[in-house]
């Protein structure tokens, strides 16, 4: 079988397209980490303290909200259109970012960006789906763990040095060389796709779709903080959020081309997927937002080097990925690598869980490797997977979909997550809590990880096993989302 006939644009242009997507991909990784050290920079500079919270929910609702209607729009108007559009509207807000005068100004800005990555990391993953066959996937997967682990490390100490040495505003101003550079190599590598008959577009299904997971996200991040939890604003949102997310499964059933067809949810692969990717999502950003809070607070080292915890953490994800990536191609076998996964990372996570005031950093960075390891075995290869198991005319929506169910575990997840730390403190702040309560405070986090670990071996058990297809046209071995819909 020769390049041709496997890769579609032929090896050498591959190369160059599967590199601009991985730029687009680092635009959106990089730049939340780089923001996030510069912030208390800015705040100290625009005021609006009140506000602070707000420059990460703007982005992170607008970047979750989007994704399933960039999916489908790539499926009927193509990949390329749609991945320029994103970085366009990325580049917008990183501009607005950076010129703002005031927090509400920079949260706008922030918005805007977030509406614009909300395309570029599924709709660069969905694009890698078709120029690289399944088979040959996995040798690819690697590079994009990359761009996350290259964000993870180089973001903070980058936001840092830039906050420390000159403008904040240079946060956002430096990812538009990188915008740019992504959006000519796309524009000039990635051919033009013919589309035949273009059907319309449930924008009210999308309405009500974005209408629901913002209501359902702003419940869950300003539960606890903003408002109590059983206050009647959290509760009308939690209300509002079943209701419109109900008018939209209504609404799906009956449209000519829905957004999220529900026919996708018919395919056991696809379903049993996302139900795994929801814990994963939460196990994932625990070990985040939490190992660091572990080491600065617990054991007393500094911030730079709790920050610096999450680079094996992420060394042991991407090395995780390559292996996972070798052996699926290799075998056609990804079960076996799923179902490795998650006793992988509950291991990390039990281990995290037995970390007190006498351990040592190193212990934690050990910790943190298996914990990645255990990451990095699933989350490419569910990808792949679902890519798999659906016709190339969902490729898009599918894609998006693993990205959007991962994401609402995350938010929901380190949410509850972070209440479960807030309770165990009880009035008293953080800052207040000696490393003994606090490290009291964070082990039931760490074990209620194990649990989310469990929760994604079950679901894995019900994905079931596939051959992977060889090239990009050929159909799946089960048309299971036909046969669902038929």
């Amino acid at each position: 079988m020769n390049d041709r006939s496997v890769y579609p644009l032929g090896k050498r242009r591959t190369l160059i397209v599967f590199a601009g997507l991985l730029l687009g991909m680092l635009v959106a990784s990089l730049n939340q980490t780089i923001v996030s050290t510069a912030l208390p920079v800015i705040v100290g500079d625009l005021g609006g303290l009140a506000q602070y919270s707000w420059v990460f929910s703007a982005y992170m609702l607008g970047a979750t909200v989007t994704v399933p209607l960039y999916g489908k729009l790539s499926d009927v108007y193509g990949r390329r259109p749609l991945f320029l559009i994103a970085i366009a509207v990325f580049a917008v807000g990183s501009i607005v970012s950076g010129l703002a005068t005031s927090m509400g100004v920079l949260v706008g800005g922030r918005a805007i960006q977030g509406l614009g990555a909300g395309g570029l990391i599924p709709l660069a993953i969905a694009a890698i789906g078709d120029i690289v066959p399944p088979r040959e996937r996995g040798k690819w997967q690697g590079l994009s763990g990359g761009v996350f682990a290259l964000a993870s490390i180089a973001g903070p100490m980058t936001g840092g040095w830039i906050a420390d040495n000159t403008s904040w505003r240079w946060a956002f101003f430096a990812s538009l060389p990188v915008a740019a550079l992504a959006l000519v190599v796309v524009w000039f590598g990635f051919q033009k796709q013919e589309r035949g008959e273009r059907r319309p577009i449930d924008y009210a299904g999308a309405a009500l779709l974005t209408a629901g997971a913002s209501s359902g996200l702003l419940a869950a991040v300003w539960g606890g903080s903003e408002f109590p939890w059983a206050s009647g604003e959290i509760l009308g949102l939690f209300g509002a959020a079943a209701l419109l997310l109900a008018a939209f499964a209504f609404r799906e059933r009956r449209a000519e081309e829905p957004i999220m067809p529900p026919a996708l949810f018919g395919n056991r692969t696809f379903r049993a997927a996302v139900v795994a990717l929801l814990p994963i999502g939460a196990a994932m950003f625990s070990a985040i937002m939490f190992v660091p809070l572990l080491v600065q607070r617990v054991l007393g080292e500094s911030a730079t080097t709790s920050g610096a915890v999450l680079t094996p953490l992420m060394l042991g994800w991407i090395g995780a990925s390559v292996v996972a990536g070798q052996i699926v191609s290799r075998t056609g076998r990804f079960r076996p690598v799923l179902l490795t996964g998650p006793p992988v990372m509950a291991a990390g996570f039990w281990l995290l869980s037995q970390v007190t005031v006498g351990s040592s950093s190193g212990a934690v960075i050990r910790d943190a490797v298996i914990v990645g390891a255990g990451i990095g075995l699933m989350m490419q290869t569910f990808v792949v997977v679902v890519q798999n198991a659906v016709p190339r005319h969902s490729l898009g929506i599918a894609t998006a979909s693993t990205q959007f169910f991962r994401s609402i575990g995350a938010t929901v997840g380190v949410t509850a997550l972070g209440a479960v730390v807030t309770a165990q403190l009880g009035s008293r702040a953080a800052t207040l809590a000696s490393p003994e309560r606090l490290a009291d405070a964070l082990h039931p986090v760490f074990l209620a990880s194990v649990g989310l670990a469990g929760a994604a071996f079950l679901a894995t058990l019900f994905v079931p096993h596939a051959e992977l297809r060889r090239t990009v046209e050929e159909r799946p071995a089960t048309q299971l989302v036909e046969e669902a819909a038929a």
